[in-house]
């Protein structure tokens, strides 16, 4: 956290203090509210996207399922009668009215069919791509091979001619015959164009076996034009509003989609599909280059792919979903829905609520200022006083508020301004007082004769007077102080004092007329006596030594002298003593009996 210093919070004013972080959190918990209802409706989006898309191909793969089921199941129908013999492919003498009813039972498909393998004979009945009225049409040896059409009426049966053609048919060279013999089962052709619509077609075959299983009889087929049916029912989804469904094969040609461009470039049969690729429509094609560039081509994606992306700088919802029939189908349903077909409602939600906040701000702001000011200006008035007290005006008086709050700190401070009065009334007298008190102490410590000081326990000068410095040489104190630095090596002559003189001091407190010799300014030494004492804290540490010095050297000189004195009183009284000692012993009377018998001896007798 960032901490501001203490002059600039100090200038920060209380309406501000009170202002500021309000709309602080104001702006904060409306953002963050924001930020959440926007979260939420994208949420809300991705969700819906997501049930839209599963729901959207989920229909589109049904109606695939059912839309390509149909044809083989017609395809059933028509072996089995071929085999019997029910179907006259050959001749095309019978078997119309079958596929007639099959044609008006499924109007998705285009062309009901056999083809015989013995000659390449052609029987089936189409749905004619003009009028949508079902015919009949047949080639074999009757007709030359070339494809004749007869109308049929609401029995199935055929009425007149309507037109013949001009090229031979030989329907074993057909894809969906060739297709079916190929795989010996069931299955789909590629996408080709139809012999007799010029439509692009898509077939479902079978092959007709005998009854042994080994004899090819022949192949029926079921045509579904390509993509009108489906493609309608994909128009008709509900894609979002700009939203695209498309169906592509394994290679990228496009099976089917909810526009209305071609699927097919070219004329005839050099017509080909288009590549999803190369759509003119641009949500197609930007979506099938998006595929391709994330899995590397079409025939990669093998399980449900739900995705996003962004085309031109806008996000993109998309589901692709692989589609088998389990007869050689394989293609990829593929549905995309921009993101803005679900944000526009949100967006319009978010801009609402960013006005209905900006106006719940600025609703906010007023109050918040009108508060500030009401519950400011009676502390303003409270600030104001206090600044006087603190300039030295103590009379002040505040008035009363409506804010209980306020009223109570205004008759706290009216209380505290009348004690300030009465305690700075009594301060002064104790000032006065205490004024008069240093000034003693400071005449008494400046014109004191002995010596004054204040040192560390570690031997540094704190404090000290002017006859301190006098005793010991120096100009003034503060030479002394600044010479001094050690007071055990440039004041004590002997350590073995000092120490003495600092352990008593520490395990006593006070030490009393202690003597000793003592170093001046040039190296002389004098004697001085101490009186000291040690000032502590509340836990008993020392914090620094105080007393008095007293030069006492001519006292020492003269108990000198009296020493010397009485020493020779001494030995002069000695002597006197013995002088008087003798005189007594030679005026006794034993003395003087000795001295007549010494008298009356010979000396020279007596050493012989």
């Amino acid at each position: 956290m960032v901490k501001l210093p203490l002059k600039v919070i100090q200038q920060i004013s209380l309406r501000k203090a009170l202002i500021i972080p309000l709309m602080l959190e104001i702006v904060g918990i409306v953002g963050i509210v924001g930020y959440l209802s926007f979260r939420n409706g994208q949420q809300a989006v991705n969700s819906l996207a997501a049930q839209l898309r599963q729901e959207l191909t989920a229909r589109i793969e049904r109606e695939l399922q059912s839309y390509f089921e149909t044809p083989h199941e017609i395809n059933r129908l028509n072996a089995a009668a071929f085999a019997r013999g029910e179907l006259d492919i050959e001749n095309a003498q019978f078997g119309e009215g079958q596929l007639y009813q099959q044609m008006k039972i499924a109007p998705t498909v285009a062309f009901a069919y056999c083809g015989n393998a013995r000659k390449g004979e052609f029987f089936g009945v189409l749905r004619s791509p003009d009028t949508g009225h079902l015919q009949l049409s047949y080639g074999n040896a009757s007709n030359n091979f070339l494809r004749e059409y007869y109308q049929l009426d609401v029995n199935g049966d055929r009425t007149h001619l309507i037109r013949g053609s001009d090229t031979t048919y030989d329907a074993r060279s057909r894809p969906w015959f060739s297709a079916a013999t190929a795989v010996q089962s069931a299955t789909w052709t590629d996408i080709y164009i139809a012999f007799s619509t010029g439509l692009p077609n898509i077939t479902a075959s079978l092959p007709v076996y005998d009854k042994s299983g080994r004899q090819l009889l022949g192949v029926c087929g079921t045509d579904v034009v390509l993509p009108e049916e489906f493609r309608s029912f994909l128009r008709n989804l509900d894609i979002g509003m700009t939203g695209q469904a498309f169906v592509v094969n394994r290679t990228g040609h496009l099976i089917s989609n909810s526009t209305d461009e071609p699927l097919m470039k070219g004329e005839g049969n050099s017509a080909t599909s288009l590549l999803a690729v190369e759509s003119q429509d641009n949500l197609v094609r930007g979506t099938a280059n998006y595929l391709v560039r994330q899995f590397g081509g079409f025939e990669n994606i093998d399980v449900v792919q739900r995705l996003d992306f962004r085309l031109n700088g806008k996000r993109q919802f998309l589901e692709v979903v692989p589609f088998q029939d389990g007869f050689g189908l394989d293609w990829l349903i593929v549905v995309v829905v921009p993101e803005a077909d679900f944000i526009g409602q949100i967006t319009a939600n978010t801009r609402t609520t960013i006005v209905l906040c900006i106006i719940a701000l600025g609703i906010a702001l007023a109050i918040t200022m009108f508060t500030a000011r009401l519950m400011t200006r009676p502390i303003v008035r409270i600030a104001s006083a206090s600044e006087a007290i603190a300039e030295g005006d103590l009379n002040q008086h505040i008035e009363s508020s409506t804010l209980a709050e306020i009223n109570r700190l205004a008759s706290s401070f009216n209380s505290m301004s009348e004690q300030l009065q009465g305690s700075f009334h009594l301060l002064e007298s104790k000032n006065e007082a205490l004024r008069i008190a240093e000034e003693t102490y400071r005449g008494i410590f400046e014109n004191a004769l002995e010596g004054i000081f204040q040192a560390t326990p570690d031997g540094q000068l704190l404090n000290i007077n002017a006859a301190m410095a006098r005793i010991y040489g120096y100009v003034s104190p503060k030479e002394m102080m600044r010479t001094v630095t050690d007071i055990s090596t440039r004041l004590f002559v002997n350590q073995d004092e000092r120490d003495h003189f600092q352990n008593h001091l520490q395990t006593s407190g006070e030490v009393k007329a202690f003597e000793c010799q003592s170093i001046q300014k040039d190296g002389s030494i004098i004697w001085v006596q101490i009186d000291a004492c040690a000032v502590k804290n509340n836990t008993g540490i020392n914090l620094y030594y105080e007393g008095i010095v007293q030069d006492i050297s001519d006292r020492k000189k003269r108990e000198g002298i009296l020493r010397r004195q009485l020493a020779e009183l001494k030995v002069e009284i000695d002597q006197n003593k013995r002088e008087k000692d003798v005189k007594q012993i030679t005026q006794s009377s034993y003395f003087q009996e000795i001295k007549e018998d010494i008298a009356q001896i010979n000396l020279d007798e007596f050493w012989e």
